[in-house]
């Protein structure tokens, strides 16, 4: 095994097992449950609203060095049969895309998710920010038919997130091809945390 097939496993193991903390955003007032993990590393963000129960939308803000050329969080944990949500720098900014794998192998653009790039979505000299509202991440088919929903009260949501060094073909374009990942693992996030009842408000302000 590999130095890179080591580390991944290592924060896979290690993300399993955190607990997410809880991060507010000084400018947008947007408090995230979030998680940073990945050789990278890279920051994942998640908040939503005050609910019961699922399907909802969701705020998602992914921080990256420079140096990553794409990373991905699949919804259901695991890159089969699940939304996979993908980020990327394009210039000055950052643009999101959804795809669908049903083997492993490139996964196909995927037309229920629609996301919202709102403020904070940036990319500068040192690291690239995208902050969106997804609409259609929290709920989706599995194979079979059988159709999942993400648990609002969850304190341990299982995640499964994907990364590369090498940008998408044209970045410019959401359902750009994406090359292979160079490394990839699991992690939890606190959703029960991850709620608020001002989430509307936040997104409005966004």
């Amino acid at each position: 095994m590999g130095l890179l097939a080591r580390l991944t496993t290592v924060v896979a193991v290690l993300a399993g097992r955190t607990i997410a903390a809880k991060y507010c955003d000084e400018a947008s007032g947007v408090c995230y449950s979030e998680i940073t993990v990945g050789v990278a590393p890279i920051t994942w963000r998640i908040a939503i609203p005050a609910v019961e129960q699922g399907p909802f939308d969701v705020l998602l803000q992914i921080v990256a060095p420079k140096s990553v050329g794409w990373a991905g969080i699949a919804w259901g944990g695991g890159m089969l049969y699940n939304p996979i949500s993908l980020g990327w720098a394009n210039g000055t900014t950052t643009v999101p895309g959804a795809r669908f794998a049903t083997a492993h192998v490139q996964p196909d653009p995927y037309d229920p998710i629609k996301y919202t790039v709102l403020k904070g979505s940036v990319a500068n000299e040192t690291h690239w920010v995208l902050t969106t509202l997804c609409q259609g991440c929290s709920t989706w088919v599995h194979n079979g038919g059988a159709k999942e929903v993400l648990d609002p009260g969850a304190t341990a949501a299982s995640f499964a997130f994907a990364a590369s060094a090498v940008p998408p073909i044209d970045p410019t374009d959401p359902f750009t091809p994406i090359g292979i990942h160079s490394e990839h693992g699991i992690f939890t996030l606190d959703l029960a945390a991850a709620k608020s009842d001002q989430f509307s408000s936040w997104v409005e302000k966004l």
